[in-house]
């Protein structure tokens, strides 16, 4: 029987020590995966993702994630994210049907990745921690894009992703900008130099 990989209830075959395993990690992720729903709730139903539409159903540790960290999944019922797209590029669309039919998104993380784990260890520290919320925020919007959902306002992912790179380069993200100053005896040496 062929599933869909792309549905959130696929079932994967497993023993009965890795079932107890999966238990225990789901149990010792219940923090962040309640944290995360809170959060992208509060993005997508207040927040800079409103307009998009996007629900999210729950945030969930995944069995199916090897490589990434993490990944957007559909109800077994939703659109796939093409289908969103077919239907999003039809001239005469229902918009209540499309909301309807594209589903509540799950959010599935990977345990095992080092992205997933800091995040649980800041969190656990902090839950209003602003750099931890900024991350888990990227984190949906980059799943949503590499799963082949779209963003209806990609300037809130960009400017989200300059602000991890100012903190990454030690430069704090709400400092104003400033016109650069160029010194006095600079104009001259230049001047200088295109004679010779």
């Amino acid at each position: 029987k062929f599933v869909s990989i792309q549905k959130a209830d696929v079932k994967l075959d497993e023993t009965e020590e890795e079932k107890k395993r999966f238990t225990k990690v789901k149990d010792m992720y219940k923090p962040l995966t309640d944290w995360w729903k809170d959060t992208l709730t509060d993005f997508t139903e207040k927040g800079a993702m409103k307009a998009a539409g996007v629900k999210i159903e729950k945030v969930e540790v995944s069995k199916r994630l090897t490589e990434s960290p993490v990944v957007v999944v559909t109800s077994q019922f939703g659109y796939s994210a093409q289908q969103e797209k077919v239907m999003k590029a039809q001239a005469f669309q229902n918009k209540d049907q499309l909301s309807m039919m594209s589903g509540r998104k799950t959010l599935e993380i990977n345990p095992n990745h080092p992205v997933v784990t800091d995040l649980l260890a800041k969190i656990k520290a902090d839950k209003s921690d602003k750099a931890a919320v900024d991350t888990a925020q990227v984190l949906f919007q980059t799943a949503l894009i590499e799963s082949g959902y779209e963003l209806a306002d990609a300037s809130a992912l960009v400017n989200r992703v300059y602000r991890l790179m100012s903190k990454e380069l030690g430069v704090d993200p709400d400092a104003p900008i400033k016109e650069v100053e160029i010194p006095e005896g600079e104009d001259e040496e230049e001047a200088e130099e295109e004679e010779e």
